[in-house]
């Protein structure tokens, strides 16, 4: 499992997109879907071919704070074309993106001005699309991984926002995302070591692959709730599951866990893992809804209510 998270990093740094299928921000739920641009497009065509038509209203992207690209260029390292601007074309209606912003190895460069010239890039391209844009800083910083000294997370985390204010980016959202899930030889699981501070937060994510273990979904949704910030799934997809049975189970074990917890912004990653260059021999799967009616159908009717609740 290690592994696998190793190579989503991996992927990420990339720039994998998705389209958003929102209402706006505030109280009405958000629903974005992944990763790359020919994922979206796909996917949007599924869509206007099926019974109930969802348009999109924003899009995802991931870059990394030492290389912005996949926002103002396109960059393609084996998980698919990623490129914000020509989405930004294709769909000029939207009005939500959200950001992952990978930082890896890079904490302490970032608090002694390494990358200052990429964050107030990173500001202007947010300034520029004017759309409300959800940034995510150092996603999965719990990851072991990921290597993230908890002391120099917050700095890090603080720096950017920091700088981001100084620069009068308004339309942005910063979230603090957690992986919410514990390998059996991972330490023991505390995300609020991490915790930048309730000014500095404005969502907090997880990720939901695996629904063996849910404890650490319990605990991020409780966290959530003490703090009075809405909760987010960051990032989902259903991990090694190869039969539609599976599949079902596992949007069926989501959508449980989106109504118990009052999620308003949900990530679903739509493509072939499998079919990918960087996940080819890792056992993802196919995560394309839209490869058997079933499928698209459940997951259709569920999206439905999960916007409806907003109403």
């Amino acid at each position: 499992m290690k592994k696998l998270y190793i190579c989503l990093l991996i992927a990420v740094i990339c720039g994998s997109f998705g389209v958003v299928i929102s209402s706006a921000q505030g109280n009405n739920p958000i629903f974005v879907v992944g990763q790359d641009i020919q994922s979206i497009n796909d996917f949007m065509a599924a869509l206007k071919l099926s019974a109930k038509e969802v348009y999109p209203e924003g899009f995802m992207v991931y870059t990394a704070i030492n290389d912005i690209r996949g926002l103002s260029e396109p960059v393609d390292q084996g998980a698919g074309i990623n490129y914000a601007d020509q989405l930004l074309q294709k769909y000029p209606q939207v009005r939500v993106i959200q950001i992952g912003l990978f930082m890896r190895y890079m904490l302490n460069e970032i608090v002694h001005g390494s990358f200052d010239n990429n964050i107030d890039q990173l500001g202007q391209w947010i300034k520029r699309s004017a759309k409300q844009v959800y940034l995510r800083i150092g996603y999965e910083f719990d990851n072991p991984d990921n290597g993230y000294d908890p002391g120099q997370y917050v700095q890090a985390y603080r720096y950017i926002v920091d700088r981001l204010r100084s620069k009068d980016v308004g339309n942005v959202y910063f979230v603090w995302h957690s992986i919410a899930w514990r390998d059996k030889d991972w330490p023991t699981y505390e995300p609020l070591k991490w915790y930048p501070g309730d000014e500095y937060v404005d969502w907090i994510g997880i990720s939901f692959f695996d629904i063996k273990r849910d404890e650490e979904r319990k605990t991020i949704a409780e966290i959530a709730r003490s703090k009075n910030k809405p909760l987010m799934i960051a990032e989902s997809s259903p991990f090694n599951q190869y039969t539609i049975e599976g599949k079902l189970k596992w949007i069926k074990t989501l959508f449980q866990y989106i109504q118990g917890n009052q999620v308003r912004f949900l990530s679903y990653i739509n493509v072939n893992w499998d079919g990918l260059p960087l996940f080819a021999d890792q056992k993802w799967g196919d995560a394309r809804l839209q490869k058997d009616p079933i499928l698209l159908a459940e997951w259709l009717n569920e999206i439905e209510q999960f916007q409806r609740a907003g109403d």
